[in-house]
Parts: structure tokens; C-alpha cells; sequence
């Protein structure tokens, strides 16, 4: 599977770029049932308050599921460290899941971390275009598949799996993989297109 090197910077604002990627989780949710999505919200709990850049929640068998959405406009690599403070609040909440968002690429260490500890990494990236890749640790090459997402300027590029074992799949109309994650968690199971 491939993931995307370019570290291209949109064309839209932080506030803007977080509102775009709660709109995209919310599309890729369609089929859960009571799904609320929040962008900026603060979360209050025993030791102190939590500001959140996107918000999901939603109920299933009777239980309320709460993910946690972390957007990051940065141009250079998202590292490991940014992974573990999103795991924190995770825990410091008592939510289920987290999502971080980036219009950067992830460093490994992000990676592997986040697969072990159960959270979502979704990359942003144009739609349309054609992207170096990189198929091996170290090796980058030019992919001949180039993402659509509808006519939607940009997509989202789920990562996970461990150091040199890295998987996509590009968040579209028909991919389940978000839906599973929020339900499932991450797993091989997943779309890999």
C-alpha cells in the first residue's frame, strides 16, 4: 500500500482545515445511527478541561462511543509525540477512540505508535493528483494511482499498521474503513484501496 510523501500545505486556514476534516469524518460516517459530530469542543473532566478540535459520538447496542479528533496544519512530519499526547487525552476523557488529522505525512514512530494504542491517522491530501510514495522504508517512487474523492478538492488517506508495514486506504464514497474503525477499531480487515 502506498503513503503519500508530498508535504503540500492547503489552501485554507487552521480553523477552516479543522471544520473540512470534521465534514469529512462526518461523510464517511453516514451509515451510524445517532452520530453527533462537534468541532471545538471542550471537555471537562476531574483534572481540568480538554480542548478538542472535532468531536464524535455515537451509540451502539446501548453503549455511547466517543472518539476524539486532533487536526494538525503543519507542514513537517507528524512525530510519535504528537500521537501520544492525543492517547492521553483519550485516556484523561474516557473516550474510546482518537483520530489525528494531518496535512502532513507521518513519521514512522507515529505509526507503529498509534496502531499499537488504537488511534486513527488520516493524512489530507489533493484530490486528483499524482503523488510520490513511498513503498519501502527509505525507498520513494512515483505512484501511477492517482486518489479521486467525488469532485471533493481533497481526500483522506487512512495509515496504520507498524514500521515498514504501513497500509492505506483512501477515505471515499463506498469505503467502510472509518466506520470500521469507530466500531472495530484498526485491524487488516480494512479497505486497503
Amino acid at each position: 500500500m502506498f503513503v503519500p510523501t508530498w508535504e503540500s500545505v492547503l489552501d485554507m486556514s487552521p480553523t477552516d482545515f479543522e471544520k473540512y476534516c470534521v465534514q469529512l469524518l462526518q461523510e464517511q460516517s453516514a451509515g451510524l445511527e445517532n452520530c453527533i459530530f462537534q468541532h471545538n469542543k471542550i471537555i471537562t473532566v476531574d483534572d481540568g478541561n480538554y480542548q478538542i478540535d472535532g468531536f464524535i459520538e455515537f451509540s451502539a447496542m446501548g453503549v455511547t462511543y466517543k472518539t476524539l479528533v486532533e487536526c494538525k496544519h503543519y507542514k513537517n512530519s507528524i512525530s510519535r509525540e504528537k500521537v501520544q499526547i492525543l492517547y492521553d487525552k483519550v485516556r484523561a476523557t474516557g473516550a474510546q477512540k482518537g483520530i489525528l488529522m494531518s496535512i502532513s505525512n507521518f513519521q514512522s514512530g507515529a505509526i507503529d505508535y498509534a496502531t499499537k494504542h488504537g488511534i486513527a491517522l488520516i493524512q489530507i491530501i489533493e484530490s486528483g493528483k499524482q503523488f510520490d510514495v513511498r513503498v519501502k522504508p527509505g525507498t520513494i517512487v512515483a505512484s501511477s494511482h492517482i486518489p479521486h474523492n467525488n469532485g471533493c478538492p481533497y481526500i483522506g488517506v487512512l495509515q496504520y499498521g507498524k514500521v515498514g508495514m504501513t497500509h492505506c486506504s483512501y477515505l471515499r464514497l463506498g469505503n467502510m474503513s472509518l466506520q470500521n474503525f469507530l466500531l472495530n477499531g484498526l485491524n487488516k480487515k480494512h479497505d486497503g484501496s
